[in-house]
């Protein structure tokens, strides 16, 4: 049986961690910031794995811009043919949190999907302790935004790329969300009209063991 293939992309502010945690997705471990060279361009990473009773193949696609999202001209394109986007804030950030309205509107307005685009908050650097904002004024931006936004609980996360904690449940939380909702849509998922020249359709894959060869799945 041939895999389904879906699409997801990070998204928040500068400085939340996005590239640490697809890093970390990738390599399986942590980089160090003077071990990452500034990354220039878009990367992206394979997930295979099985899901439902059916144990149906699926593979999602992860992909990490570098920055490269924050420009107006990239917008669209970054959005377009996603089928899920990571909302990451820094938990030390309050700012990092109530943004992210920002990105989640971009998100259900450029992607082709619209409303069944799945959205899925990432709270990461949970291994710093921080002096933060009040409990209440969190809870609030929380509840505020996952309500906006239709996020279910079981798409919140709270995360450390440092310490990989809770960072492959997450996605393989989304990975099974994903394909719950959006299984059903066929070929509005990955759109074969895609122009030749989509950013996210241009750059060679990385994979997480180097050698080219994606993650199997173990079922």
């Amino acid at each position: 049986m041939a895999a389904i293939s879906y699409t997801a992309v990070l998204a928040g502010k500068y400085g939340v961690g996005k590239t640490s945690i697809f890093r970390r997705l990738m390599h399986g471990k942590y980089i160090e910031e003077e071990e990452i060279t500034t990354t220039s361009g878009l990367e992206k990473y394979t997930y295979s794995t099985c899901v439902g009773d059916d144990a149906a193949p699926v593979e999602l696609t992860l992909w990490d811009t570098g920055g490269l999202e924050r420009h107006d001209s990239m917008t669209c394109s970054y959005y377009r043919w996603c089928n899920a986007v990571i909302l990451m804030y820094d938990l030390g950030n309050l700012i990092s949190l109530t943004s992210l309205h920002d990105w989640g509107k971009a998100a259900r307005t450029y992607s082709n999907l619209k409303e069944d685009v799945v959205l899925s908050l990432w709270g990461n650097k949970a291994d710093v302790t921080t002096d933060c904002d009040s409990v209440k004024e969190w809870d609030a931006a929380l509840q505020a935004l996952m309500s906006e936004f239709s996020i279910p609980p079981s798409l919140h996360f709270v995360v450390s790329a440092k310490t990989g904690a809770n960072v492959r449940a997450a996605f393989d939380s989304l990975v099974r969300n994903v394909h719950s909702k959006l299984s059903y849509i066929g070929d509005r998922l990955t759109g074969p009209e895609m122009e030749e020249n989509d950013p996210l359709r241009t750059v060679s894959v990385k994979q997480a063991n180097g050698s080219g060869k994606e993650d199997q799945c173990s079922c």
